[in-house]
């Protein structure tokens, strides 16, 4: 095998697809990527754990066809040293030697044969969902962050995801926050599955657009951990679609350069939906900078076992506290809106800003019932999203 790739394009892969390596490496071979040729002008590269799989597409010319596996992140580490230009691979097909050179550069990497590599077309599907990634992108953002980080493997430490009937919903929960977001896809038919005369209205054009090849439902609870690489991936699309599909236990996400798979946990989610109030005795709105910028500042003084704070609501002031006892303590005021009687509500500091830095408006809402019951933030503008937080006991 012959290719070469250039300098900027090579890292940009081999950063997408590293990202799967098993940290800890039981079979040797899933600490290599696998390149395979594809035609002439591009090569793929594989990475994978055997839980999290991703592949990505690069332009290259290839002068003898082939397949190798290289260490991942010892290659990583060489390419991104070499000087920006063309980086030419020579595989001997007899010993898997790999010599790599570019410029002045030359390196000698030894490889694994590519019929060692987990192979992983069985989680290939042709049936799915095609629906905006910066759609998909979006809910995963302002969601992800909420799932449980204490027990990764448990239903608790995924992403729920949920498409049916032109209905898109993505949740996650720690078990004292969720986030939840809700988008209605404008459901078409494929233009090849057009019947005569049926065309695409320019409102189908314009809308966030799920096309189904078949009638379809989809759930599944993905990892969090998996949803970092998915928005990685996702990020690289510019809006573009990509295909949503459940096969064998993995969820699928494929665009135009990429693919990745993950596995599912399995199990029953809970039924959130009944946890969201339908009154609230309180409604506050405040600027989200403004107030995330004020509650980051005494969160300083918060304790860094409980990171307490504690907020004072006013009709035109909220009051934002933090004590530890033995080191200080910490307050300051902000401008808001109120409607209802003045309330005093202690959250978790952490849960409180992760939802401000992903809101993405510039207004926000609060709903509340009572000192110790659910606070539900949403962004003024956006219905879409919801986010319930659980006060704590303040002492």
């Amino acid at each position: 095998m012959h290719f070469a790739v250039q300098k900027d394009v090579l890292v940009k892969a081999l950063k997408d697809v590293t990202s799967a390596l098993a940290t800890r490496v039981v079979q040797p071979i899933l600490s290599n990527v696998l390149i395979e040729s594809v035609d002439e002008t591009a090569v793929k590269f594989h990475g994978t754990d055997l839980d999290l799989t991703i592949e990505t597409k690069a332009s290259a010319v290839v002068y003898t066809p082939g397949a190798i596996t290289l260490p991942g992140k010892k290659l990583l580490e060489i390419v991104s040293k070499l000087p920006s230009d063309l980086v030419s691979f020579q595989i001997n097909k007899d010993t898997f030697e790999t010599t790599v050179t570019c410029k002045r550069s030359k390196f000698s990497i030894t490889g694994l044969p590519a019929d060692d590599f987990p192979k992983t077309t069985e989680t290939r599907s042709k049936d799915g969902v095609l629906m905006p990634s910066d759609v998909l992108r979006k809910s995963i953002v302002q969601t992800a962050f909420a799932a449980a980080s204490f027990d990764t493997s448990s239903i608790l430490g995924g992403v729920f995801l949920v498409i049916e009937n032109g209905n898109f919903e993505c949740t996650a929960t720690d078990g004292s926050r969720l986030a939840h977001r809700f988008e209605k896809l404008n459901v078409a038919v494929p233009a090849a599955s057009r019947t005569e005369g049926e065309t695409e209205t320019e409102g189908e054009a314009k809308s966030a657009t799920a096309t189904l090849e078949k009638p379809l439902s989809l759930k599944a609870i993905i990892p969090a951990k998996s949803c970092t690489e998915i928005v990685k991936v996702l990020d690289s699309q510019d809006g573009k679609d990509v295909r949503l599909a459940v096969v064998n236990g993995q969820i699928t996400f494929e665009t135009e350069t990429h693919f990745l798979s993950t596995r599912l946990i399995s199990g029953e989610y809970p039924a959130y939906q009944t946890l969201f109030p339908k009154d609230y005795s309180h409604l506050v709105s405040f600027k989200r900078e403004e107030v995330m910028q004020a509650i980051e500042r005494v969160a300083v003084m918060s304790d860094d076992r409980t990171h307490l704070v504690k907020l004072h609501f006013e009709p035109e002031m909220l009051q934002i506290s933090a004590n530890t006892p033995d080191v200080g303590r910490a307050q300051e005021e902000v401008s808001i809106g109120l409607e209802g009687e003045s309330i005093d509500v202690a959250v978790n500091v952490r849960y409180l800003t992760d939802v401000l830095q992903r809101l993405g408006v510039e207004d926000v809402k609060l709903e509340m019932t009572g000192a110790l019951k659910p606070l539900i933030i949403k962004g003024i503008g956006d219905e879409n999203y919801k986010y319930l937080l659980m006060p704590v006991q303040a002492k």
